[in-house]
C-alpha cells in the first residue's frame, strides 16, 4: 500500500539538496526526496536507494496504522452515539477510552515496528560512513 505519490519523481529538482515535500494525507509522513548527484557512484546509489526504501517502509506503516485508527474511531463514535440515542459530540472522557484502547490494541505491532525501524536505521550507518568518505574524497580532489 504505497500513499506517496510517484507523480512526484518527474519534479525537476536542484541536484545539491534533498527536498522535503508536504505530508501526506494519510500517513502523515513527508515525501524526502534525495539528491541524485551525476557522477552518483555504486555505493551512493545503493546507500540513496536503501533510504528510498527506509522511507517508503515508514510511510506505509503510518498509512495503514492511521486507516486502521480512523476506521475504528468512527465505528466507536457511531456505536457511542446510538447506544446514548444522540447526535451530539461524543465527550473527550469517552474518546480518551478508545484511544487508550486502540493503543493498547495496537502495542505488539507498535513495538515491532519500532524494533524493525531501529534495526534499519542502524543498519544504514556503515554505508553512510563509507558514502561521506567517497564524498570526502571526491570534493578534496576538486
Amino acid at each position: 500500500m504505497s500513499s506517496i505519490s510517484s507523480s512526484s519523481s518527474n519534479v525537476r529538482m536542484d541536484r545539491r539538496f534533498d527536498w522535503v515535500g508536504p505530508p501526506d494525507n494519510i500517513s502523515k509522513i513527508r515525501k524526502i526526496m534525495l539528491r541524485r548527484v551525476d557522477n552518483e557512484s555504486e555505493l551512493e546509489r545503493q546507500y540513496r536507494q536503501a533510504r528510498e526504501e527506509l522511507n517508503q517502509w515508514n510511510s506505509d506503516f503510518w498509512a495503514e496504522h492511521n486507516q486502521l485508527f480512523d476506521r475504528q474511531k468512527s465505528e466507536f463514535v457511531e456505536k457511542k452515539q446510538a447506544a446514548l440515542g444522540r447526535l451530539e459530540h461524543v465527550s473527550a472522557n469517552e474518546l480518551s477510552e478508545f484511544y487508550r484502547d486502540f493503543l493498547n490494541d495496537r502495542h505488539a505491532a507498535m513495538m515491532a515496528y519500532n524494533k524493525e525501524w531501529y534495526r534499519r536505521n542502524l543498519q544504514l550507518i556503515w554505508p553512510a560512513l563509507k558514502v561521506n568518505v567517497v564524498r570526502f574524497f571526491r570534493m578534496a580532489r576538486k
